[in-house]
Parts: structure tokens; C-alpha cells; sequence
């Protein structure tokens, strides 16, 4: 498990990396060509929304692993005694959503393949794009599942 952990740490890193450093370049290609050149690209918007939707799932899954994702914590302040329940609710509940995007999203690519569509500047099969659904599940899976495992550890070496 904590080399899949070490392999998921290193992919999301890079990825995020990546990802931010192409957008920064497109986008400044974009505004160069626009402003200065006064010749618009459109490219380079495009290829920054899928960079930033692919930096979103990869961020996302990086924050459930060091335990910053959005969360009410209203509810372990009414309930301090049930913290132990609540996170594993928590995790139980986001692996589900987690089963859900692999499902709904591996559906979503065999749609989008079947049907043969491309992005309309790019002209990257949406299939690709659509892709990103089910490996944010598996990743993010992954994740929800190695902090149960974390949760439940801490929770027997307390003695409970």
C-alpha cells in the first residue's frame, strides 16, 4: 500500500506541476497573441480548461491524503465523542461517490467514444477528456480507502 501511495504522492505532484506550468505558458501565449499581436488564438483556452479541470481531480485526491479537503466540522464539534464513526462515514461515503465516477464516468467515455466526438478547437477525442472521470474515482478510491485504513489504525492503537 505505501508504495501505491508513493506512486500516486509522485503522480499527483508532477501533475499538478504540469499542469499549472502548461496553462501558465498557453494562457500567456494567448494573451501575447491578443494583445499584443492583436491576433487571438483560441487554442490555448481551451487546453487550459482541460489542464485545469485535470489539476482539480489530481488537488482533490492530494487533499484527501493529507486531510484537507472541504468538510463541516461543525458536526465533530456537536458530536466530539463519535469522531471515530463520523470519519469512517466520511470515508465510507466518498468511496461510494468514488464507485460512482468510475461507474457513471467509464459509461460516459464508452458514450463519447461510440460516438466519435472531438473538442472543437483541439479536436482531442472527448473520450479522452471524458477519461478523467473514472481516474479521478480510481485515484481518489484509492485515496478514501488508505485513509479508512489510517483511521481504523489509529483508532485500535488508542486501545478503543
Amino acid at each position: 500500500m505505501k508504495r501505491v501511495s508513493a506512486i500516486l504522492d509522485h503522480m499527483e505532484n508532477w501533475g499538478i506541476l504540469i499542469c499549472f506550468s502548461v496553462s501558465l505558458i498557453s494562457l500567456t501565449i494567448s494573451i501575447t497573441t491578443r494583445y499584443v499581436f492583436h491576433r487571438p488564438l483560441t487554442w490555448p483556452d481551451e487546453l487550459s480548461t482541460y489542464l485545469f479541470m485535470l489539476m482539480t481531480f489530481l488537488g482533490a485526491s492530494a487533499s484527501v491524503k493529507s486531510n484537507m479537503e472541504l468538510k463541516v466540522d461543525a458536526i465533530y464539534g456537536f458530536l466530539p465523542h463519535w469522531q471515530f464513526q463520523l470519519d469512517i462515514l466520511l470515508h465510507l461515503i466518498r468511496f461510494g461517490v468514488c464507485i460512482s465516477f468510475i461507474y457513471s464516468g467509464w459509461n460516459f467515455v464508452l458514450i463519447e467514444r461510440d460516438m466519435e466526438t472531438v473538442t472543437p478547437i483541439l479536436l482531442i477525442p472527448m473520450s479522452v477528456i471524458a477519461a478523467m472521470f473514472p481516474f479521478f474515482g480510481v485515484i481518489m478510491g484509492i485515496r478514501s480507502v488508505e485513509c479508512l485504513y489510517q483511521v481504523i489504525r489509529e483508532h485500535r492503537q488508542k486501545g478503543h
